[in-house]
């Protein structure tokens, strides 16, 4: 028997829509507008002015998060080395990023051709207080975690890394006062050695 369908319904099963979306990932409105934009443009010409606009002012930064600067083929870190000399090395010297922000890390990423971005964790668990670096297109590291210190592993104001590859899998970059460095998965570097 076959079941009738509802138009509209959301979840492409015929039943009702789901409150939290339509099951395809995103919770936005329907008509693909950020929610809380009530306003619709009366045009096309109007929507694409009201688009540009939104590209100019860029993507809004969900808190904690701080914008990605555009790349800069001519930067270096701090100690000279180029963006492409630093991401290359790191599965090598994981101390490299030892001291290094999260924005930092990205920014050479963004430098050296590979789309990275900043996102606060949201891991139910966790203290909250680790940020990712998201990586694309690296030939081995995909992502770069940056923990400021405090939670369970480590003191208030003594930050470790985790360098997740496709190739090395985990390195831990973590410093002496650590908690429970036997237990963890991967590559354990400490940086204060």
């Amino acid at each position: 028997m076959t079941r009738p369908r509802n138009p509209g319904g959301g979840n492409g099963d015929g039943g009702n829509p789901r409150p939290d979306g339509d099951g395809d990932g995103d919770t936005g409105t329907p008509s693909g507008r950020r929610p809380g934009t009530s306003k619709v443009p009366d045009n096309i010409s109007q929507a694409h002015d009201e688009l540009a606009k939104t590209a100019e002012r860029g993507r809004p930064e969900e808190e904690g998060q701080q914008p990605t600067k555009q790349p800069d083929s001519d930067s270096t870190t701090s100690d000279g080395e180029t963006p492409d000399a630093f991401v290359d090395s790191i599965v090598s010297d994981p101390k490299s990023v030892a001291g290094r922000s999260a924005e930092d890390i990205a920014q050479q990423f963004n430098d050296a051709g590979y789309p990275a971005t900043v996102q606060q964790s949201t891991k139910k668990g966790t203290s909250g207080n680790a940020v990712q670096v998201r990586i694309q297109g690296h030939p081995e590291i995909t992502n770069i975690q940056v923990h400021p210190g405090g939670g369970r592993h480590t003191p208030e104001g003594s930050p470790y890394w985790k360098i997740s590859t496709s190739t090395a899998g985990k390195i831990w970059v973590i410093p002496e006062d650590f908690r429970g460095a036997d237990d963890l998965n991967g590559n354990v570097v400490r940086y204060d050695e």
